[in-house]
């Protein structure tokens, strides 16, 4: 018998593949055959979806009634933190502030005056007890107005953008009505749903894999939410992204779980179906003049793309038939 060998490598799993020709009296035959490698454990990969969040989500408003004078930003718009996004009508609220500024420094003027006086014993100590009290009436009021004034005002709490726009220009507004939705744009988070036995295989502080829009990110698990899913046993992890993703998106966490159990990786068309949930494998036995074609049963594990991971009666090294039932048939013989 004369053949020749040619070895073909895959990724994942690794299988090393041998072309073998078979000659015969009246044709030629060539049959893939698989150099089995036996390993004690396997990797299954999960892909467990979840939303894509911005970490800080704000919704923003006045907190004092007025009528919306100016409005600066609208929906997408990106804003920098401290920039004004609306502003109320303030000349109210201004006059009073400029009032309130004047009897202020008015009464700091004559605090001043009064503590010169009661220095060189000018004044009764009343007289300057009541220029002082004049003096904090009169900051209290200024503080108040300042603050007033400020309120007119909503600013931007963080780098971020503008994801809705509630009012318009002209608008009369209570306190507390959302103007703005807002969200940050410097970190986003992937809120997973994960079932509680692959709980087990995540540390929290580990740095895991995703999958978002056909590209990988990395995200560190920082904190599980103490309650359960929807009343399941799932349990909602939370995992940071240190750079800034689009919001809203699915992404899916690449959920890496080793199990331990004596196996070999074969391609799927090496299998055909047997009995009782069973599949058939076909290997090849050397004999001095040939080959002999046995069938093995086996159990399936797990499939990944094209492939297979089994157990049962088989040896490292068996030379699996990659055709399976489709090239040959129990007891045939190769020579």
């Amino acid at each position: 018998m004369q053949f020749k060998t040619n070895h073909i490598t895959y990724r994942r799993p690794v299988l090393l593949l041998s072309l073998l020709i078979f000659s015969f009296s009246y044709f030629a035959e060539s049959i893939e055959v698989l150099d089995l490698q036996i390993q004690s454990q396997y990797e299954d990969i999960k892909l467990i979806p979840g939303r894509i969040l911005p970490t800080n989500i704000s919704e923003l408003a006045f907190e004092i009634p007025g009528k919306v004078a100016v409005v600066n930003s609208d929906l997408g718009d990106f804003v920098g933190k401290g920039e004004i996004l609306a502003k109320l009508d303030d000349s109210e609220i201004n006059a009073n502030f400029m009032k309130a500024e004047a009897n202020f420094m008015l009464a700091q003027l004559e605090l001043d005056r009064f503590e010169d006086l009661k220095e060189n014993s000018f004044i009764s100590s009343q007289d300057f007890d009541e220029a002082n009290a004049k003096f904090l009436v009169a900051k209290s009021e200024f503080e108040l107005n300042k603050v007033k004034l400020a309120q007119t005002y909503i600013r931007a709490p963080y780098d971020g953008f503008i994801q809705q726009r509630y009012v318009d220009v002209g608008t009369i507004i209570n306190p507390g009505i959302t103007i703005f939705d807002f969200v940050d744009s410097s970190n986003v988070e992937a809120h997973v749903s994960i079932p509680g036995n692959d709980l087990n295989g995540l540390s929290l502080g580990s740095e895991y894999e995703f999958e978002i829009n056909g590209e990988t990110h990395f995200a560190i698990f920082s904190r599980i939410a103490p309650m359960t899913v929807g009343g399941s046993s799932n349990r909602l992890g939370i995992f940071e992204f240190s750079k800034f993703l689009s919001p809203g998106n699915v992404g899916y966490l690449k959920y890496r779980n080793i199990v331990n159990k004596s196996g070999a990786w074969v391609p799927l068309q090496a299998l055909s179906e047997s009995n009782q949930g069973l599949w058939n494998l076909f290997v090849l036995e050397k004999l001095d003049d040939g080959y002999k074609v046995l069938k093995e049963i086996v159990e399936l594990h797990h499939v990944e793309d094209e492939y297979a991971y089994i157990s049962g009666t088989i040896s490292n090294g068996d030379q699996v038939v990659v055709g399976g039932a489709l090239r040959v048939i129990e007891g045939q013989f190769l020579k």
